[in-house]
């Protein structure tokens, strides 16, 4: 019988061979978790050590200190003015048209001539009206002799009064016959009913044109008038004569002065509002076109010694508006920042401020400025102008001695 050797070695694909191979795997699997573990311990450590380096650096770090300008807040007077809109309309302003069927026989007006009142503008044919006056006007004559034959033989009783009526009735008729033609005659002719000036001439001549056609626009321009309305809140604020500022989109540099000449009685039902005119004389006034839409502002009587602050210093959040008053440091603070070897200020202390955000309520916006209504704030008091987008409460600023922006309308507007 034939006895195992020992001594032979153990072949691939064996038992012996495959748990040498797992104890291998596993050996190298523990060490690259080892060295996985120990990579993340080091970069937590670096992390924590930035972290500390960081915050020890800033713990040394002096606050911030943010350049400004400042305004004084001192009381002004406030113009209120009311803003609406408005639709421009002539004086007087018609467009002509055709009372009568025909064909146009003559134009005597030209597309921006000055036209009087009663000045024939246009007529039309008009032979056969003509004609029909003509012969009534020619029969006319031997009917009111009849008539006074009649009246005198009636007085002899040698007519009856039946055949005295009779030749009346035919008098009288041919009389109005005559008028009749004489008012269709001129009905063919289309007169200036004002003087104004004259728009496109919309017909020619030999056009046959129907009643109702429109013949020219004629404007009537020695003034302008605008068209507004008002909220009724806003109606006791009016009154007739007071002065009123137009401007228009097509000239943005130039402004109309007018005066209000009518306020509606009534309120309309439907929006509430209340209906105003206003009449615009002066030497522009020939720029105003007739369905131009205006801007408008009405003076209000001024508000003496209000608080008015320009609109670039106002701030808001979700809380509302406030603005950055200025207020000198506290004994800590400039204990602190003194003593803060990396503060650069420290030459410059007495310059150097603190902030605090005071809420506002604004009553009313004009051009630049807002009027306020004082709550929280005193005359004297100093707040900032320009830089505080950079700001928050208790932020420490530098007063900077520089023109403030934003607080004149420029002198000029042009096109965007």
């Amino acid at each position: 019988m034939f006895k195992k050797n020992e001594n032979i070695p153990a072949f691939a694909g064996t038992p012996q061979s495959d748990a040498k191979t797992q104890r291998r795997h596993k050996r190298w699997l523990v060490l690259a978790l080892g060295v996985i573990v120990l990579l993340f311990a080091v970069m937590i450590s670096v992390n924590a050590f930035i972290n500390y380096q960081t915050n020890q650096a800033l713990s040394h770090r002096p606050p911030p200190v943010n350049v400004v300008t400042v305004a004084t807040l001192q009381p002004q007077d406030w113009q209120p003015i009311l803003i609406a809109t408005g639709t421009v309309r002539a004086n007087q302003g018609a467009t002509l048209k055709v009372q009568a069927s025909g064909v146009v026989e003559s134009i005597s007006v030209k597309a921006g001539q000055m036209v009087q009142k009663g000045q024939v503008l246009m007529t039309l044919d008009s032979h056969v009206e003509q004609a029909n006056l003509q012969a009534s006007e020619d029969q006319l004559p031997s009917l009111e002799n009849t008539y006074e034959s009649y009246v005198k033989l009636y007085r002899t009783k040698s007519i009856s009064k039946q055949e005295l009526d009779t030749a009346k009735a035919n008098y009288l008729a041919k009389k109005a016959q005559i008028a009749s033609l004489k008012a269709t005659l001129s009905r063919r002719q289309i007169v200036a009913p004002f003087s104004g000036v004259a728009g496109i001439v919309k017909v020619n001549v030999g056009q046959f044109v129907n009643a109702g056609t429109d013949i020219v626009q004629l404007e009537d321009r020695s003034e302008m008038k605008v068209d507004f309305t008002i909220a009724q809140n806003n109606l006791t604020q009016l009154r007739n004569g007071e002065t009123i500022v137009a401007q228009s989109d097509a000239y943005p540099n130039a402004t109309f002065l007018g005066k209000i000449t009518a306020i509606d009685p009534a309120i309309d039902q439907n929006s509430g509002l209340v209906s105003v005119q206003a009449v615009f004389t002066g030497d522009n006034t020939k720029d105003l076109l007739s369905g131009m839409f205006v801007r408008l502002a009405v003076n209000l009587p001024v508000k003496p010694q209000q608080m008015v602050v320009p609109q670039v210093a106002i701030n808001f959040n979700m809380y509302g508006d406030y603005l950055y008053v200025i207020e000198p440091l506290s004994e800590k603070v400039r204990d602190e920042v003194l003593a803060n070897p990396m503060f650069k200020y420290k030459k410059q202390i007495e310059r150097v401020f603190q902030v605090k955000q005071v809420p506002i309520v604004i009553q009313d916006r004009h051009t630049v400025n807002a009027l306020l209504d004082g709550s929280g704030l005193k005359f004297g008091e100093r707040f900032v102008v320009g830089g505080s987008q950079r700001l928050s409460k208790g932020a420490l600023v530098i007063i900077e001695d520089k023109p403030l922006v934003g607080v004149t309308m420029p002198k000029a507007i042009g096109n965007l």
